[in-house]
C-alpha cells in the first residue's frame, strides 16, 4: 500500500494523484458554496494539460497563472504539473509593467487567466514578446485529456514562487518537488494535522503561505479546506465561516488578527472555540495582537506564531500547537518556536551592523560567502537556514543567488533574530528595514507597535530618511487615520500624542509625522509593509495628495 499512500509520495503531482486514487469523492476544497473533490480536479486538470499542450506548451516551459482564488487556478496549476510544465503563480492586480517584468524574467511562454484580468494581461504582453498564448477557462475546458503525461521526479522544478518584493524587486524562487513535499510534511507534522481537521483560509493562492501552507499541505492527510477570496473588506466573513464549519485551523498574518479586533466589535453569533490553532506569520507577530484577539473572542493559547520565507519553501519554525507563547526577557519579541524537523537555524554575523538584545553593538567581522560567523544565544544577527526546503536558487539570477546561498548550503534570509538558550527562535526585523537613529539601530516595528495603539490611528509605518545635514537617518512616522475629515486641532492633538508616546517608549523623537488616508502605506501582496518604497515616497513628495496633516521640520 505504500505506493498508494500520499504520505510516501515524492512529488506534488504524486501526492494529489495518490489522494485521488484512494478516495476520488473526498472533498479537496470548498469555494463559493461549491465542493470540489479530488476526482473532479484530477479529471479537469487532465483536460487543462491537454489544452496547454495543444497551445504549444512543452515540458519545462513556464506558464504564468493570473487568477483570483478559483477552481480554475487549481486545475491549471495541476494541469501544468502533469504536463511537466512549470507554473508561475502571479498576483493578479500587480500592474501592467510589473506583470510584464515577471513574464519576461520567468520566460513564460503562456498565460492562463480569467475574463476580468484579460485586458491588463494583454497590455502587459506588449512588453513581454515571449508569451505565445493567453488561455482562459473556455479555452482550457475544451482540451482533450492529455495522454502519456511525463513523470516528474523529486529534483524536477515544481514551480517558480516570486517573492513579494518587500525589500526589493520580486525574484523567482526555484522550488523543486522535493522542496515542496518535504516542507509540507514538516508543516503537517508540526501542526499535527489530520483528516478530521478543517482548515479555513482567505490567504491568496499566489503567495507561499496560502499556496504551500493552506492548499498543498492538507492533501497529505486528506484534510478538507474552505477557501475565501483574499480581498476581505470585512473580516467577519472569515470568522463566520470558521464558526459555520467548526474549523480547527486557520492562518493569517498578524494584521489579519488585528483587523478582527478593531473591526469586529460585535462578537455575537461567532464561536471560534472549535479552533485548535490559528497560525500567525508573514510579518512580525505582536504579543498585543495575540492577547487582544484571544481575549476578544474568548480563546486561550490558540494563536501559534510561525516563521518562514519563500526561499525556504515557506516553513522554518512553528510554535507548538496549544502551548502558551513566550517572549524574550524584554517582552519585545515573541518566539516562533524551535525549527521544524529537518531544519537547521544559525544566527550569523550579519552583513550589516546590528545590535543585540541588550543594546550593545557586537564586534563585526567580514562575513564570507563560504562561511557563517555564528553568534552566541540572545545575540541578534542574521537568521540563516539549512533544510531540504531551501530553494535551488533565484531563476536566471546567479549573482542574487550567490549573495544568499553559501557554498555549504546555508540560506542567508536577510531577516534579523536570535535564539535563546533553549533553542527557541525570535524574529526582530529585516536587515534592510533597520533604521539608524543617532547611531542606534532601531527596529521599525518597535515604533509601529506604539503608534498603532494611539486612538485615531488605523495603521502606521516607521521609516528612516537619510539626512545629509546630520549624517544619520531621521525618523518619519506615516500614520493612516481613522477619520479623514477631522478638524485641524484633532490632527494636531493626534500628532502630539504620537510624538509623546514614541519618545517615551524609545527616546526617539520623530522628525516628521505624516497623517494620511487609509490605504496609503504600500504593502506587498502578502501584506508586508514596503518600507523602502515608502521612504522613497516620503523623500520624493509622493504622499502629497494623500496627506490630511503633516507636522515636523
Amino acid at each position: 500500500m505504500a505506493e498508494r499512500d500520499p504520505m510516501t509520495a515524492t512529488t506534488l503531482t504524486e501526492v494529489l494523484g495518490r489522494r485521488t486514487a484512494l478516495d476520488p469523492a473526498r472533498p479537496y476544497f470548498h469555494l463559493y458554496g461549491e465542493t470540489v473533490s479530488y476526482g473532479r480536479l484530477w479529471e479537469q486538470s487532465a483536460r487543462y494539460a491537454g489544452a496547454l499542450s495543444a497551445a504549444g506548451v512543452s515540458p519545462g516551459d513556464k506558464v504564468a497563472l493570473i487568477y483570483p482564488t478559483c477552481t480554475e487556478f487549481f486545475a491549471t496549476f495541476l494541469g501544468a504539473l502533469r504536463l511537466g510544465a512549470v507554473p508561475v503563480p502571479l498576483y493578479p492586480t500587480l500592474g501592467v509593467e510589473a506583470t510584464a517584468n515577471i513574464l519576461n524574467d520567468s520566460e513564460s511562454v503562456a498565460v492562463a487567466t480569467i475574463g476580468w484580468f484579460r485586458k491588463s494581461v494583454d497590455e502587459s504582453l506588449t512588453s513581454a514578446p515571449g508569451v505565445r498564448a493567453v488561455l482562459e477557462p473556455p479555452d482550457l475546458e475544451t482540451g482533450a485529456p492529455a495522454n502519456h503525461l511525463p513523470e516528474s521526479g523529486p529534483e524536477d522544478v515544481a514551480f517558480l514562487q516570486y517573492t513579494s518584493g518587500s525589500t526589493g524587486r520580486p525574484r523567482g524562487v526555484v522550488l523543486t518537488h522535493e522542496n515542496v513535499v518535504t516542507t509540507c510534511h514538516a508543516m503537517a507534522e508540526a501542526a499535527g494535522i489530520t483528516a478530521d481537521d478543517r482548515v479555513v483560509s482567505w490567504l491568496p493562492l499566489y503567495h507561499d503561505m496560502g499556496l504551500i501552507g493552506c492548499a498543498f499541505t492538507p492533501p497529505l492527510a486528506g484534510t478538507p479546506i474552505w477557501l475565501l477570496p483574499p480581498d476581505l473588506r470585512n473580516p467577519r466573513q472569515w470568522l463566520e465561516l470558521i464558526t459555520e464549519v467548526r474549523a480547527t485551523f486557520t492562518v493569517s498574518p498578524d494584521f489579519g488578527y488585528r483587523n478582527c479586533i478593531r473591526n469586529v466589535r460585535d462578537t455575537s453569533g461567532l464561536d471560534l472555540t472549535s479552533l485548535r490553532a490559528a497560525l500567525s506569520g508573514a510579518e512580525p507577530v505582536r504579543l498585543s495582537t495575540i492577547e487582544g484577539f484571544e481575549r476578544h473572542f474568548g480563546l486561550k493559547h490558540i494563536i501559534a506564531p510561525c516563521y518562514g520565507l519563500a526561499e525556504a519553501t515557506l516553513a522554518v519554525a512553528i510554535w507548538p500547537i496549544g502551548m502558551p507563547v513566550r517572549t524574550d526577557p524584554t517582552g519585545r519579541f515573541v518566539s516562533v518556536g524551535r525549527p521544524c524537523r529537518g531544519v537547521s537555524v544559525q544566527i550569523a554575523t550579519p552583513r550589516e551592523d546590528t545590535r543585540d538584545t541588550n543594546g550593545a553593538t557586537p564586534h563585526l567581522e567580514q562575513a564570507t560567502h563560504d562561511s557563517l560567523l555564528a553568534l552566541p544565544p540572545m545575540n541578534i544577527g542574521e537568521i540563516c537556514v539549512k533544510s531540504p526546503g531551501v530553494m535551488r536558487g533565484y531563476y536566471n539570477d546567479p549573482e542574487a543567488t550567490a549573495r544568499v546561498l553559501t557554498a555549504d548550503g546555508w540560506l542567508r534570509t536577510g531577516d534579523l533574530g536570535f535564539i535563546d538558550a533553549e533553542g527557541f527562535l525570535y524574529i526582530s526585523g529585516r536587515l534592510k528595514d533597520l533604521m539608524i537613529l543617532g547611531g542606534a539601530n532601531v527596529v521599525p516595528s518597535d515604533i509601529e507597535d506604539v503608534v498603532d495603539e494611539v486612538p485615531g490611528v488605523r495603521y502606521s509605518a516607521a521609516v528612516g530618511v537619510e539626512s545629509q545635514r546630520t549624517g544619520t537617518q531621521r525618523l518619519h512616522v506615516v500614520a493612516e487615520v481613522r477619520d479623514e475629515n477631522a478638524a485641524p486641532d484633532v490632527y494636531r492633538d493626534l500628532v502630539a500624542e504620537i510624538v509623546r508616546r514614541v519618545h517615551h517608549h524609545g527616546g526617539h523623537r520623530p522628525a516628521r509625522v505624516l497623517l494620511v488616508r487609509a490605504g496609503t502605506i504600500p504593502k506587498t501582496s502578502s501584506g508586508k509593509i514596503q518600507r523602502s518604497r515608502l521612504a522613497a515616497m516620503v523623500e520624493g513628495g509622493e504622499l502629497k495628495d494623500r496627506l490630511v496633516h503633516v507636522a515636523g521640520d
